[in-house]
């Protein structure tokens, strides 16, 4: 069998598929975190009053939940976009996508900066 054409190209595609994945997994372990530390806080009262009515505790546990997703979804993309560009490497038309750079830069920003928002109040 001879060698696969553009194997370097393959292996750094399974290396970024791979930083996705762990990504992903991050995500999903950060966010079970989240969710179960602030159920353990509500439930012990280790959180005082004044505290609780400033900051919902419930709402960091949604944070959390919103993590948990954000990790599955970036798992089934990391997936799909393995998959073309392997595919394009094959084809040899392969060109990267600046739309979806974009995408997610933007979707970091607004997440980061709503983050700050909820969690910075004054």
């Amino acid at each position: 069998m001879p060698p696969k054409a553009n194997l370097s190209e393959h292996l750094a595609n399974e290396r970024t598929y791979l930083a996705y994945l762990r990504t992903a997994i991050s995500l999903i372990s950060f966010g079970i975190t989240i969710n179960r530390f602030s159920i353990y806080l509500i439930q012990s009262n280790k959180v005082p009053e004044q505290t609780l009515d400033r900051w919902n505790m419930v709402s960091v546990g949604r944070v959390g939940f919103g993590m948990v997703i954000f990790g599955l979804l970036l798992m089934i993309w990391g997936s799909i976009h393995f998959t073309r560009v392997s595919h394009g490497i094959d084809r040899g038309d392969y060109r990267p996508s600046q739309f979806i750079t974009w995408i997610i830069t933007a979707g970091v920003l607004v997440g980061g900066g709503i983050s700050l928002i909820w969690l910075f109040p004054h």
